[in-house]
C-alpha cells in the first residue's frame, strides 16, 4: 500500500475517481496530467498535496484546484458541503444560535433522495458527512441524532454514504 502514501507529508491517502480529477482541477492542470486515473487525496489538514498520482509522480496542489478544500483551511470559507453549499461557519453559526444544529440531517435527507453529487463536488471524491460531523463537534457540541429517513448520517465515515443504493435506481 505505500503507493496509497502521499509523497510530501506520508500521509496514507484513498483513491479518488477521474471525475473529481476532471470537474475540479484547473485547466491548466487538466491539460499537463498524463492521465486522469490512479489519483489519491490526501486527507492532512497541514500538507498543501489534494491529489497524488504515486505510479507517475504527478502532485496537484490545493490551490490548483477550483475549489478551496475546507479540510485543509484555516480561515473562512472552508467548504464542508460541497452539494449543498455549507462552510464551516454555517454549522457554527447553527450551533451558537439553537444550540445544536440541523444541517448534518438536512444534508443526509437530501444525500438520501439522491441530490448529491460528491465525486464531482467534492476535492475528497466521497462523501462530506464525516467531514460535517467532526466541525461540529470541534464546534463543542453534538448535532442531534438524524431522523429516521437520513440513517447515511450514522455512516458518515463510509466513503459512498450518500450513494443511492444500485438496485434501487436501476444502475449497476
Amino acid at each position: 500500500m505505500t503507493g496509497m502514501i502521499c509523497p510530501t507529508c506520508g500521509t496514507k491517502g484513498r483513491r479518488i475517481k477521474p471525475i473529481t480529477v476532471e470537474s475540479l482541477a484547473r485547466d491548466a492542470v487538466l491539460e499537463r496530467l498524463q492521465t486522469l486515473e490512479g489519483f489519491s487525496y490526501c486527507p492532512a489538514p497541514e500538507c498543501p498535496v489534494a491529489w497524488y498520482r504515486p505510479e507517475s509522480g504527478e502532485i496537484v496542489d490545493k490551490t490548483e484546484l477550483k475549489v478551496r478544500i475546507g479540510m485543509k483551511e484555516t480561515t473562512d470559507p472552508r467548504p464542508i458541503c460541497y452539494c449543498f453549499g455549507h462552510d464551516a461557519a454555517d454549522l457554527e453559526v447553527d450551533i451558537l444560535r439553537n444550540g445544536r444544529s440541523d444541517i448534518p440531517a438536512g444534508i443526509a435527507a437530501k444525500c438520501k433522495q439522491g441530490l448529491d453529487r460528491c465525486e464531482e463536488t467534492n476535492p475528497q471524491g466521497s462523501c462530506c458527512l464525516g467531514n460535517v460531523n467532526r466541525v461540529v463537534k470541534e464546534a463543542g457540541r453534538q448535532a442531534e441524532p438524524a431522523p429516521p429517513l437520513a440513517q447515511p448520517f450514522a455512516m458518515a465515515t463510509d466513503p459512498d454514504c450518500c450513494s443511492i443504493d444500485e438496485k434501487e435506481d436501476g444502475h449497476e
